[in-house]
């Protein structure tokens, strides 16, 4: 399975994952021309689009993806705020199964400020895959996993102390406590799922102010013993 990352920040969030000849896009926070770049122009191979929940720094671009022919899966409430109807937006329901080429895709539901969807991804020839961002707990663990995609937006220390100096409002810490995974939250989660066949675990979607990108990668491995790996932009991954 090879990974590409297009974005995974608030100004962006586009990831592109990689079977054979089969290509599969999560989110559209990034617009068409970058996918087309990573792909060498090649789009042919782009079996669908996954998008998480409505905000724009993980949608903002879908209407370019309909108008190239693409199958985009999202919730309803997606399509709704960018005024979109078409045969290419396929709304989803959450806990029910689809398939896109030999992609198995199930929503499940994540904890945010608006619907968001994580999604359950089976590849035949890889496996089990997690992409779960933009929630501050799961209720769901999962068995025989090989990637595991989770957001670790902030820790409690880092936050408190930005708030005690004055750099962020108070008001900041109670929207990310309800909107967004933590470092302790996310080794958590990562604690309860089944790890036994885990190829790597890739952190997603830190907060420029409020993470350390080394500290969080030393404490997940060493909580999980997992290879361990934070997603920045125009990095790629590879895993057999």
């Amino acid at each position: 399975m090879k990974i590409q990352v297009l974005g995974s920040s608030s100004k962006g969030n586009g990831y592109i994952l990689t079977e054979g000849n089969e290509t599969l896009v999560i989110e559209a926070g990034v617009s068409l021309s970058e996918v087309k770049q990573a792909l060498n122009f090649n789009i042919s191979c782009i079996k669908g689009v996954c998008i998480s929940h409505e905000h724009g720094d993980h949608s903002k671009y879908i209407k370019e993806y309909i108008n190239a022919g693409l199958t985009v899966l999202a919730l309803p409430e997606v399509f709704e705020k960018w005024k979109i109807k078409s045969h290419f937006a396929k709304e989803i329901e959450l806990g029910k199964g689809y398939r896109i080429g030999n992609f198995a895709i199930i929503p499940f539901e994540a904890k945010h400020d608006v619907p968001c969807a994580g999604y359950l991804i089976i590849h035949e020839s890889y496996g089990k895959i997690i992409f779960l961002t933009d929630t501050f707990y799961s209720k769901y663990t999962f068995k025989d996993l090989k990637l595991i995609m989770i957001e670790c937006n902030y820790s409690d220390e880092i936050l408190d102390k930005n708030i005690s100096s004055g750099k962020l409002p108070y008001v900041m810490k109670k929207r990310l406590l309800t909107s967004h995974i933590g470092l302790d939250t996310t080794i958590e989660f990562l604690k309860a799922n089944d790890l036994t066949k885990t190829d790597a675990i890739l952190l997603l979607h830190l907060s420029d102010g409020n993470s350390n990108e080394k500290k969080f990668i030393e404490q997940v491995r060493k909580q999980t013993g997992i290879p361990t790996y934070v997603l920045d932009k125009n990095q790629q991954y590879n895993f057999n």
